[in-house]
């Protein structure tokens, strides 16, 4: 059988490049504190099962809310660090819920989950409550229920580049410096120059574009 734990969304960030949809956070958090099933997960926990993926060139599924039928993306890095099994992610924005999922990670509406079986010898007990020691890590999903508030979605990446509060200032800066419509400038804060792109333009005027838009950022990156 395959149980879960649940995590809480917290303090989202946006970061520039190709990168969008992706993010990064904790999916379980060591030592503590106890979460809402009496259960505290050891460091070196996952180090196996980490292990095993590696060697069959496998990685732990991600789902959301645990749906086997709703993959949303993939993970790119996976590993324990002193504080817990910090992940790394890209949503699948080409799907309806990988665009729905960054956005509601967006507004702090979803958390992590990871799924695990518990393998032999893998887990003591200490009064009530559970010690988990070795476990086999089947998936990670989106969900909306938490229960350890110390394990955080930690960034959500955009090609904008920005942080949310700065969103808003970008997009003035794109039209009032660059000059695009207020359409094209929230479609570039929002989504990156991709978005952009799928206008049928001709390829003069997109260069010309491009050279704008990078003067814009540039002097906007400098006056921040």
């Amino acid at each position: 059988m395959i149980e879960t734990r649940l995590s809480p969304a917290f303090e989202f960030k946006f970061a520039g490049g190709d990168a969008a949809g992706s993010f990064s956070g904790y999916a379980s958090t060591f030592n503590g504190p106890v979460d809402a099933y009496g259960d505290l997960i050891s460091a070196g926990s996952f180090k196996d099962s980490l292990a095993a993926h590696k060697a069959a060139g496998t990685v732990p599924a991600m789902l959301f809310s645990h749906m086997t039928a709703e993959p949303i993306g993939r993970w790119t890095s996976i590993k324990e660090d002193p504080h817990g099994l910090h992940v790394e992610g890209k949503l699948t924005l080409g799907t309806q819920r990988g665009q729905e999922v960054r956005a509601l990670m967006q507004d702090d509406a979803l958390g992590l989950s990871i799924g695990f079986r518990i393998n032999p010898g893998g887990v003591d007990y200490q009064g009530q409550n559970r010690i988990l020691k070795s476990l086999d890590l089947v998936e990670i999903s989106a969900v909306s229920i938490p229960a350890n508030p110390a394990a955080k979605v930690t960034g959500v990446k955009s090609a904008a580049g920005l942080r949310p509060d700065n969103i808003r200032d970008f997009e003035a800066a794109l039209r009032d410096t660059c000059g695009f419509s207020h359409r094209e400038a929230k479609r570039i804060a929002s989504a990156g120059w991709t978005a952009l792109l799928r206008r049928d333009d001709a390829s003069d005027e997109l260069q010309e574009i491009a050279a704008l838009l990078c003067k814009a950022a540039t002097d906007f990156q400098i006056s921040r």
